[in-house]
C-alpha cells in the first residue's frame, strides 16, 4: 500500500472514529440533560412546597381547615378537630334551625329580655321585624340582641314539644355528623369566663358551611357585603356593618361569619368561589382579634394558587 493510500484509509479511520465518539456521547448527553431539567423541575417543585409552607406557618390560628367542597377533599389543615369555642360562628346553626322550622315571614317581636345580651345592636323593645330580615340582620353584624329575639320566637314554637332551639340545634349538629360540636346557646357568647357558649372544630364548621349552602343557601346569601340597610316591620331604618373588615380582601367571597369572645379569640369562616362554581370553604378558630382576618386572606391566596396549578 503507497503512502497515499496509507494516509486516506488513515484519515477515515479518523472520521469514524469521532463520529462513534460523537454518537455514543448523544445518550449520555441526552441523558445529562434530563436528569438537570428533571433536578430543576424538583427544585422548582421544592421551592413552591417551601413557600406554601412559608406562608402556613405564619397562620395564628390554634385550628384551621381549608375543604373543597366540590371534590370533597382537605386542600391545608392544622389541628382541624380540636375543639374550641366557636363565638358568633354559632349564629349559621342557629339561623339554619330557625329557617328549618318557621316561615321566613314570621313577625318577630323585640322584647327586653332579647336586649340584656352584650352589644347594643340598636334594636327597640316593641319593635316588630320581619323574620328573614332580622336573621340577615344578625349574621351581617353578628348582632346577638336580633339572635336572642329569633331564638324566642322559635322557642314559642317549641315549647309545645318540650324543645328549644339549643336542643334542636344540637340535634341537627348530630344529623350532620358533627362529632367534634356541641351548643349551649344561640349566640355563641361566653356562658362565664370558663365556659363558652359552643364548642366545634374547623372540620366540623366546614362541613356546618357545606350543608347550609345546600340546604338554605338564602340564609347566608348577603353575608358577603359590607353593609345592608333593612326597614323594620315598625318602620324603623337600620344598618348592618359586617364584622367581617377583610371583606374586600378576600377574592371571590360567597359567605363569611366573624366570631369572638375573650375565651374563642378570633375566629372566621368563610366560603370562596375557586372557580366557576367551585367553593371552598375556609375556617379559622383561635387566632387573635385581627389575625383571623390575616390568616383567612392568606388561606384564600394559597387556595386560589393551589387549585390553579
Amino acid at each position: 500500500m503507497d503512502n497515499n493510500n496509507f494516509l486516506n484509509e488513515n484519515k477515515k479511520l479518523i472520521i469514524l472514529a469521532i463520529f462513534a465518539i460523537v454518537f455514543l456521547s448523544i445518550p449520555i448527553f441526552l441523558k445529562t440533560e434530563k436528569e438537570n431539567t428533571n433536578l430543576k423541575v424538583e427544585q422548582i417543585i421544592q421551592r413552591k412546597v417551601f413557600d406554601y409552607k412559608s406562608v402556613l406557618d405564619t397562620i395564628e390560628a390554634k385550628s384551621y381547615y381549608v375543604y373543597d367542597l366540590v371534590d370533597m377533599k382537605s386542600i391545608f389543615s392544622k389541628e382541624e378537630h380540636l375543639k374550641l369555642p366557636l363565638a358568633s360562628i354559632t349564629k349559621i346553626m342557629s339561623g339554619l334551625v330557625v329557617m328549618d322550622i318557621m316561615p321566613d315571614t314570621t313577625t318577630v317581636i323585640i322584647s327586653q329580655d332579647n336586649l340584656l345580651s352584650e352589644g347594643d345592636s340598636g334594636l327597640y323593645v316593641g319593635e316588630k321585624w320581619k323574620l328573614k330580615d332580622l336573621l340577615d340582620f344578625s349574621l351581617i353584624s353578628s348582632s346577638n340582641d336580633g339572635m336572642s329575639a329569633v331564638a324566642s320566637t322559635l322557642n314559642q314554637y317549641l315549647k309545645i314539644n318540650n324543645k328549644d332551639i339549643v336542643k334542636v340545634m344540637n340535634e341537627k349538629a348530630k344529623e350532620f355528623g358533627l362529632d367534634d360540636t356541641i351548643f349551649m346557646n344561640e349566640t355563641g357568647l361566653d356562658i362565664d369566663a370558663n365556659l363558652g357558649g359552643a364548642y366545634s372544630s374547623a372540620f366540623d364548621t366546614a362541613v356546618l358551611l357545606k350543608n347550609v349552602m345546600k340546604i338554605h343557601p338564602e340564609l347566608v346569601v348577603n353575608t358577603n357585603k359590607v353593609d345592608e340597610k333593612y326597614i323594620s316591620e315598625s318602620n324603623l331604618k337600620h344598618t348592618a356593618t359586617n364584622t367581617n373588615t377583610s371583606i374586600n380582601k378576600i377574592n371571590n367571597l360567597i359567605i363569611s361569619k366573624t366570631g369572638y369572645t375573650d375565651l374563642a379569640g378570633g375566629n372566621l369562616a368563610v366560603v370562596v368561589d375557586a372557580g366557576f362554581m367551585h367553593p371552598v370553604a375556609i375556617v379559622v378558630l383561635g387566632s387573635s382579634i385581627d389575625g383571623r382576618f390575616n390568616d383567612v386572606v392568606k388561606l384564600t391566596k394559597l387556595t386560589l394558587e393551589k387549585l390553579s396549578e
